[in-house]
């Protein structure tokens, strides 16, 4: 399983790359990218708003547990929008939706539930299905710089 769900993964990254899909803040989970170039960037845009005579304000956020309250829908919603459909659409939705769980506390087991959200931890695939919910994050953000590294992200004003 781990096997296809690198050549998926790859193939999606492909296609990302390819048609500029990718949020140009995110720095997690992107080839060439990383936290040395979000903090490269971030630097550049300290210097530049320092070489102009004005000032920069830096909020930090860190959303907790992201990975875990990815919506399932509106993550299929977002992986259309990306143009990733047919098969490998398909099967996106049922990698996602075919999921169960079970909760054992105090040696009792729980009825099998189904997991209706959440991005599948220790899957290859984790880390391109986050990326592709958040990647509109910034979408009406107007004048301040966002930059992402998976979940971390850094919105810095002028």
């Amino acid at each position: 399983m781990k096997i296809f769900e690198r050549v998926v993964k790859r193939n999606i990254m492909k296609h990302l790359i390819e048609q500029n899909l990718i949020n140009p803040g995110q720095h997690g989970f992107v080839p060439g990218r990383s936290t040395k170039t979000q903090l490269l960037q971030h630097y550049c845009d300290i210097f530049e708003t320092l070489s102009e005579g004005t000032r920069i304000d830096t909020v930090f956020l860190d959303f907790a547990k992201a990975f875990d309250k990815v919506d399932h829908d509106i993550l299929l919603q977002k992986v259309a929008k990306h143009k990733i459909k047919g098969k490998i659409g398909l099967w996106l939705q049922e990698f996602l939706n075919s999921r169960k769980y079970r909760v054992v506390a105090n040696g009792e087991m729980s009825d099998v539930q189904d997991v209706l959200s959440g991005v599948p931890q220790g899957t290859v695939l984790a880390a391109v299905l986050f990326i592709i919910m958040i990647s509109d994050v910034d979408e009406n953000v107007k004048s301040s710089i966002v930059r992402l590294f998976a979940d971390d992200t850094r919105i810095s004003e002028k």
